[in-house]
């Protein structure tokens, strides 16, 4: 089954160095599909977005540097052996598969303006 969990970041200070973090209201389990990043019409290019897990490991699932721009991603991690080598295909090619994810996710705002709804993060994932 597919669901998606809003993430809504209020930030607080003065231009272009205001920060903000929001929570997922409760654990995501299940692989995360994609991200869509939802930016305030006020929010200015030198806003960064952090997207991690919230437990002591801190996942980082994706980072958004410098950007004001509306977007979805896709965040994928390279498949690791159990000597945690990037597994590959032949010619080199990475395998790659979405991120796994059992705790809150945690999205942090920095170097962006104070705005009510800086970033509104949908996460979409797979139970």
């Amino acid at each position: 089954m597919i669901r998606e969990e809003v993430i809504s970041v209020t930030t607080t200070g003065s231009d272009a160095a205001a920060t903000g973090t929001g929570y997922s209201k409760a654990a995501i389990v299940g692989r995360i599909l994609a991200l869509r990043l939802n930016y305030h019409a006020s929010a200015p290019g030198t806003t960064d977005v952090t997207i991690t897990e919230n437990d002591s490991v801190a996942q980082t699932i994706h980072t958004e540097t410098d950007s004001a721009t509306d977007v979805v991603r896709y965040p994928r991690r390279a498949v690791e052996d159990n000597a945690e080598a990037t597994v590959e295909y032949s010619n080199n090619y990475s395998i790659y598969e979405p991120y796994v994810t059992t705790n809150q996710i945690k999205v942090a705002v920095a170097g962006a303006n104070a705005l009510t709804a800086c970033v509104v993060v949908s996460v979409i994932y797979e139970v």
